[in-house]
């Protein structure tokens, strides 16, 4: 009679690892669940999602087409300011007169010098989306400091929404200046600096 054979190490490890299998499975799901309806990992889904929106920026710079709404005016208008008129009546663009306050003037003169007065379209839409990117990781800590937001609210209001980046870096409104400034502020408010959020308040007002 041949002697009974000895059941080999691989067997064994796949017969251990049938037993893990179901372990495995609920342990995955259990932390998709977390991941997506969690409050507690809202964090970790803010992080993912502020990498992921500079690449959906880049993506939305080189595929689609800028729409010349306000640019040029903005730069006119700046223009005027540069040339020495300081008399806001006699500052005009192609959409009508100046009707900022000073805060946008000297903003985007800024802008006016860092792309080659205006005429660089593209590295402006890139400083956009710089700040767009700042703005919604201000928007994000506040989320997330409250600790009852789940990480699916804040996908469904970053990546998913094509008129908040059309608005930024398609077509370099002013309204985003003055919105980055209040969610600073706002996020230095809940940290007691009232001084410092007290000073970005009044830029963005």
């Amino acid at each position: 009679m041949p002697p009974p054979r000895k059941k080999s190490a691989k067997s064994s490890s796949k017969g251990y690892l049938s037993h893990l299998d179901p372990l495995l499975k609920e342990l995955n799901i259990t932390s998709l669940k977390k991941l997506i309806f969690s409050p507690s990992h809202a964090w970790l889904a803010a992080i993912v999602l502020l990498v992921l929106e500079l690449f959906v920026n880049i993506f939305v710079i080189h595929r689609v087409n800028y729409t010349e709404i306000d640019w040029v005016a903005y730069m006119q208008e700046v223009e005027g300011v540069i040339n020495g008129t300081m008399d806001y009546s006699k500052l005009r663009g192609d959409t009508g007169p100046l009707v900022y306050p000073a805060g946008f003037v000297w903003f985007y003169m800024g802008l006016y010098y860092i792309t080659s007065q205006g005429t660089n379209v593209m590295l402006a839409q890139y400083i956009f989306a710089i700040i767009y990117v700042v703005n919604l990781g201000l928007v994000f800590r506040l989320l997330v400091r409250t600790r009852k937001v789940p990480p699916y609210i804040l996908v469904m209001m970053s990546v998913t929404s094509y008129r908040i980046h059309s608005i930024y870096v398609l077509r370099l409104f002013n309204d985003p200046i003055a919105v980055v400034l209040l969610y600073a502020a706002i996020n230095l408010f809940i940290d007691d600096m009232w001084s410092l959020g007290s000073v970005c308040f009044s830029l963005a007002v």
